[in-house]
């Protein structure tokens, strides 16, 4: 492995070794942070929109129909983590880009931050997988096993899991490529975890809706299990290729960087799909609130109706500007 790195301390390389051997050496190095900064830029607004919204139609709640199952608590929950994504982790990222190249050396603590919010998204996508799997596989035991305490203890304990794991990156800086492991191999636990769960949830439907097909004698009925069907699996395969859209890529470039980095002669190609990969991830923030929310009818009538309220108001803001408008032109008339 040292030959390989061509670093006799390979597995005990610090954070700045690792930056100095890496990021540093790149040829058009400037560019690529720019492109960093310009990216991170414009993800910020559109991250915070979509987990805006999701985090406001819960807490507002205006037609009483969102507070009522465990699940929302879990959508809630990622809504904030995905929300400090674009509202911490882009701006973070933009500084980090920009402060690289200064005299007195990059801190880490921004990329700590990044990797903790993105860890926790990614522990709240894998908790609605359980989720999912239980309301689809056991819907008559779903109240009994997910209740909202057991689902208050999952979010708790994701968030302190992964502040723990973030804390223990920055103090083991030290370590930073066993430790990079650990945290790339932890992400793909979770990722293949959720793969494994949405295929078994899609077998076990399968599975169901023939035993219901043999048994029902009805056309209607046939017809509507069918629909289902392919409505189920419309929705885990829109879920599944997303979620591979955005991760795949990073861990590829993971894999290229640990692997192939020492002997890599396009080292600027490599880190710009690096950069590429990683946006795809902080994308998957802006995501999550189509994927998980804006698809069930609930939340679409809660948005709707969000935005309804909001198109009233400034209509009334409009008329009243409007009068008053009209009331000071007829005054200077008058005058």
């Amino acid at each position: 492995m040292a030959a390989i790195a061509g670093h006799f301390n390979f597995w005990n390389m610090t954070s700045e070794e690792a930056l100095n051997k890496v990021w540093l050496r790149v040829d058009k190095a400037r560019t690529i942070s720019a492109t960093v900064s310009v990216v991170a830029i414009i993800m910020s607004p559109i991250i915070v929109f979509g987990n805006a919204l999701v985090i406001l139609s819960v807490w507002k709640d205006p037609l009483k129909n969102l507070r009522s199952s465990p699940s929302n608590f879990i959508l809630l929950s990622m809504a904030v983590a995905d929300l400090l994504v674009g509202l911490v982790a882009c701006p973070l990222t933009v500084y980090w880009s920009t402060a690289i190249f200064q005299q007195e050396g990059p801190s880490f603590s921004p990329l700590l931050v990044s990797s903790f919010l993105v860890n926790v998204s990614v522990g709240h996508m894998f908790l609605l997988t359980v989720d999912r799997f239980f309301t689809l596989v056991t819907p008559l035991q779903y109240r009994v096993k997910v209740t909202n305490k057991r689902v208050g203890i999952a979010t708790v304990t994701c968030w302190i899991y992964f502040l723990l794991f973030g804390c223990g990156l920055g103090l083991l800086q030290e370590y930073h490529v066993i430790m990079g492991t650990i945290y790339n191999l932890q992400i793909f636990c979770f990722l293949v975890s959720i793969l494994v769960i949405y295929v078994v949830i899609l077998c076990r439907f399968r599975r169901y809706s023939k035993t219901t097909q043999v048994k029902d004698q009805s056309r209607a009925n046939r017809q509507m299990i069918l629909q289902r069907e392919r409505n189920l699996w419309k929705a885990i395969t829109i879920v599944i290729c997303a979620f591979l859209f955005c991760f795949m890529p990073w861990f590829i470039t993971q894999i290229i960087i640990y692997v192939y980095l020492p002997c890599h002669r396009n080292l600027s190609f490599l880190m710009m799909f690096y950069i590429f990969s990683t946006s795809l991830m902080y994308g998957n923030s802006g995501l999550n609130p189509f994927l998980y929310a804006w698809r069930l009818p609930k939340y679409r009538d809660t948005f709707k109706h969000l935005f309804s309220l909001l198109k009233k108001r400034a209509c009334f803001c409009n008329n009243q500007n409007r009068q008053r408008i009209e009331i000071h032109a007829y005054a200077d008339i008058r005058l």
